[in-house]
């Protein structure tokens, strides 16, 4: 691709000329996909018009001088072509039913024939009439489903059989396309030809088509077995196209007819959906250039000639007359034969192609180009409208079918594959009986009786949830497939059961290019998770300890619809949306707790075992006692093992995470009624450490998150420090040996004061202490910081409380370290944004990043040296604003410019200008508790 576009670019007088032409038809391609997506017509139509808007008839922006985007347009085609390969079910081909494929013949035969005799009427030769009425065959079910789909009546048994007859009929344009394509170019028809050239086209179509589907399977296992690559998948599934389009040539046939074939082959592979998901964004680049390429071609004064407009209106009475005619094929069959010829009326992709085939190959010229151009963008636009008419014209006459008794089998039934209805049921049943079949069609087909119930659903049918349709909504989660949502969806249920899912459908399949359409009806993260219980040893057994398994499995769900749900109905977060589901489901006040838990907080675990200090006590201690129960921690690890691909080590970690949360949990004196977090635990083991009254009052008025992170011991000094303060005015510190040679526990305990952290540490570092970490917090206006330093001897504390009393007196240090890295992380704890500042290591930077911080109006919770190497230091702060929460992407912005600037001085933001004591918030208003951490 690169060295074609390269030779092509050489050979072309003006490469500038060829890239300024690419990018106006790529921006074009999108711009016109969008505008016509908001005014609800179909993207190629919108993608046409904006060829030949841009092209030589009106603005002349691209000419294509350089055949760079001809290039590209083939490349579209072969891709679409591809697609139609890998979305056709040969079973369900060979399943069509005796009317859908009466119909998709006589809507092959009569336009042919009545397209080709208005052509030579208006005097065309023999060859060229042949082209013509083979271009009126195809029909572009796409627009007709999308329509059948709006008014949710995919299910009835006209739509059915036009579907079904849009199999055949894609089947059908193809032989005829390569058939009729190669006799035009030999320059004269025979008997001889006709008959040699159908039997070719069977013949590559058969014999391709057989190795294909063997040879494919067997060369992709192997790929993914000895592939490294990330994009190896992709490169091969297009060479593997590229190759068929290839021997198709050689066959003396259209290249689309080996990508055809190609996309057959490829749908049969272990890979198939990878392989869609992959080629999704090169098809968004170059299929549109395809239908941009038509646009271009055009002759706006050749589609205002008379004569054009004359010939085009009788293509298009034989277009609309022969489609209609096809609804012949219901002789004997149920249906309303207007809807069924409405539905097979549009043109087309196939239209296109032959048009665009026809004036590259000289058999169109300019004008019939046109008329062609002309019919496909007339039937492609009348249809909806009139369908759409007919569609709701027919439902206001048609009545459901009376209510029968109870068979004693039950409703439902499956007989050799085929779900059956073995009664009407009442109306009020509506709901869970189809929640029930689409479980069934997971691996049977739906029955026509089954699916002309669901079809004859009403607005006035009852949709409303309740215990035993929420039972059946698990049933599909657990044993459902992408078949069962799509039921569920063609139907319109989803729509009024659950709009929240339908409207997520709705916008995943929002592109029509998409290269893989069933996608939205795939829940990745409940397929995963059911693999992952089914296959993995440790997650099958904490998946059989879960008490409730229906929460986790609603979770998954939610975690990954509740984004675009919110987004789509106004809600401030994902939890919000979840919680509005959850209620929708009725599933109770306690479970729609552990629901919205789960979907807040999926990303905890698997963060926090990727930091360097994830497996550290203080941090699973927290994420312990934040959980609360183990049945939350061990739901939110098979969650978070269900995600995204893991590697090993990240799996290992997960894993011993998870094991150490247990234990935690598991713990009587943590998680006990009396005792049940380690906050209280250490609360009580400091007390018996305490003689007085006034010591123990102030320990209880410790913070929670303070008491979660030192020990005993250090809790019991600290509550003497606050009540031992005889000056109030000035600092109590105390020095202690931390247990290692060189490093020292300092504690200082101050009435509050802002920026309390950066004078603290500005003090030490005066002093000639190397800070490694620190944290602070507030005890009823007193606050209470714990450092860890390092020194040769043991600091004087006199010197350290005068140069902290120093500090106080002092303007705030400038703080600040330009041309440091700030990158932050809000998934690793459930209170904190941790922000992690990569600078030159030097003595004070501590002091003059927490200035920063407070010039930001933010509290710093905790502050830790996790390396220093090569000269350079890796600070990790908690953070929280002045009110407790985690950060927002202003005070994000606010503390990189302090950081950046050094300005500690400067005008704080707006967002923090109110009263704060410049530390910490109490946990228990704010609901914040810290996960701070010293060595």
């Amino acid at each position: 691709m690169i060295a074609l576009l390269a030779a092509t670019a050489a050979e072309a007088p003006d490469l500038k000329r060829v890239l300024l032409e690419i990018l106006v038809v790529l921006i074009a391609a999108k711009l016109a996909a969008e505008v016509a997506e908001r005014v609800k017509v179909p993207a190629v139509l919108g993608e046409i018009l904006a060829g030949i808007l841009i092209g030589p008839s009106v603005l002349h922006l691209v000419a294509d001088t350089g055949g760079v985007l001809t290039v590209l347009g083939e490349l579209g085609v072969i891709l679409l072509l591809l697609e139609v390969g890998m979305e056709m079910d040969l079973v369900e081909l060979g399943r069509v039913g005796r009317a859908a494929v009466s119909v998709a013949t006589v809507g092959v035969v009569c336009p042919f024939v009545l397209g080709g005799v208005a052509a030579a009427a208006f005097g065309e030769d023999t060859k060229t009439a042949i082209f013509i009425g083979a271009a009126l065959t195809a029909t572009s079910v796409g627009i007709t489903a999308r329509v059948f789909g709006d008014l949710r009546a995919l299910a009835t048994v006209e739509a059915r059989t036009v579907l079904g007859a849009a199999v055949a009929d894609d089947v059908m344009g193809l032989v005829i396309l390569t058939v009729v394509v190669r006799i035009v170019t030999r320059g004269s028809v025979s008997a001889g030809l006709v008959v040699t050239t159908v039997g070719m086209a069977l013949l590559f179509l058969v014999v391709a088509t057989t190795v294909g589907l063997r040879l494919a399977p067997l060369l992709f296992d192997r790929l993914m077995k000895v592939s490294r690559s990330p994009g190896t998948l992709v490169a091969g599934a297009l060479a593997f196209t590229l190759a068929f389009a290839s021997l198709a040539q050689i066959a003396q046939l259209a290249p689309i007819i080996g990508a055809f074939v190609a996309g057959l082959a490829l749908a049969r592979t272990k890979e198939a959906g990878r392989i869609k998901r992959e080629l999704t964004p090169v098809a968004h680049l170059f299929v549109p250039v395809f239908f941009l390429q038509i646009g271009i071609a055009a002759d706006v004064k050749a589609m205002a000639n008379p004569a054009v407009l004359g010939l085009a209106g009788l293509l298009l009475i034989a277009a609309v007359v022969g489609k209609l005619m096809s609804a012949g094929g219901l002789i004997g069959a149920p249906g309303d034969r207007l809807l069924v010829g409405l539905g097979m009326l549009p043109r087309g992709e196939v239209g296109l192609i032959f048009a665009s085939l026809g004036l590259r190959e000289g058999v169109l010229d300019a004008r019939l180009y046109a008329a062609l151009l002309l019919v496909v963008l007339a039937t492609t636009l009348i249809t909806p409208p009139i369908l759409r008419a007919r569609l709701l014209r027919l439902r206001d006459r048609s009545r459901a079918p009376a209510a029968q008794p109870a068979p004693a089998g039950g409703w439902l039934g499956i007989e050799d594959g085929v779900v059956i209805l073995r009664a009407t049921p009442p109306d009020f049943r509506a709901l869970r009986l189809s929640l029930q079949a689409a479980a069934l069609v997971a691996d049977a087909r739906p029955g026509p009786t089954l699916l002309d119930w669901l079809g004859s659903f009403t607005p006035d049918t009852p949709m409303r949830w309740d215990a035993a349709a929420t039972t059946e909504l698990l049933e599909i989660l657990k044993h459902g497939s992408e078949r069962s949502w799509r039921l569920l969806d063609t139907v319109g249920v989803l729509e009024r059961a659950l709009p929240e899912l339908s409207a997520v459908i709705r916008r995943r399949q929002r592109d029509p290019f998409d290269l893989d359409p069933s996608a939205g009806l795939r829940w990745g993260l409940v397929e995963s998770l059911k693999g992952l219980t089914a296959s993995d040893p440790v997650a099958r057994t904490e998946y059989e300890k879960l008490q409730h398994p229906e929460r986790l499995l609603f979770a998954a769900l939610l975690a990954e619809t509740a984004g675009d749900a919110a987004a789509g109905n106004g809600l401030e977060s994902p939890v919000a949306a979840a919680r509005t589901l959850v209620k929708r489901l009725d599933l109770g006040a306690q479970a729609e707790e552990e629901v919205a838990l789960l979907v807040g907080e999926a990303d905890l675990l698997r963060s926090a075992a990727s930091r360097a200090d994830g497996l550290d006590s203080a941090p699973v201690v927290t994420i312990a006692d934040h959980l609360g129960l183990p049945e939350r921690a061990r739901a939110l690890f098979i969650l978070s093992l269900a995600g995204d691909h893991l590697e090993r080590w990240e799996r290992d970690r997960l894993f011993e995470l998870h094991r150490l949360v247990q234990e935690v949990l598991a713990v009587p004196e943590l998680t006990g009624l009396q005792a049940r977090n380690t906050a209280e635990a250490r609360r009580l083991q400091a007390e018996r450490l305490l003689e007085d009254e006034p010591a123990r009052a102030a320990l209880a008025a410790a913070p929670r998150q303070w008491l979660l992170v030192q020990d005993p011991a250090s809790l019991a000094r600290q509550a003497a420090m606050v009540v031992a303060r005889s000056d109030r005015r000035r600092a109590s510190v105390s020095v202690i040996a931390d247990g290692t040679p060189g490093r020292w526990r300092i504690d200082v305990v101050h009435a509050d004061a802002s920026g309390l952290l950066a004078r603290a540490a500005h003090a030490l570092a005066a002093g000639g202490l190397y800070v490694e970490g620190g944290s602070v917090a507030t005890w009823e206006g007193v606050a209470v910081q714990a450092f860890v330093v390092k020194a040769n001897s043991r600091p004087d504390p006199a010197t350290i409380r005068t140069l902290f009393d120093q500090a106080l007196a002092s303007p705030l240090p400038p703080g600040g370290s330009p041309g440091a890295t700030v990158t932050w992380d809000d998934s690793g704890s459930p209170w904190t944004t941790r922000c992690t500042v990569v600078a030159s290591d030097r003595s004070g930077l501590l002091a003059d990043i927490a200035a920063s911080f407070a010039a930001a109006g933010c509290q710093v919770h905790a502050a830790r040296v996790l390396t220093t190497e090569n000269g350079r230091a890796e600070d990790v702060f908690e953070l929280t604003d002045n009110r407790g929460a985690k950060l927002g992407d202003q005070a994000k912005a606010a503390v990189e410019e302090a950081i950046q600037s050094g300005a500690a001085n400067r005008r704080r933001p707006w967002f923090a200008r109110r009263k704060t004591n410049g530390t910490n918030t109490d946990p228990k208003q704010s609901g914040y508790v810290s996960e701070t951490a010293t060595p």
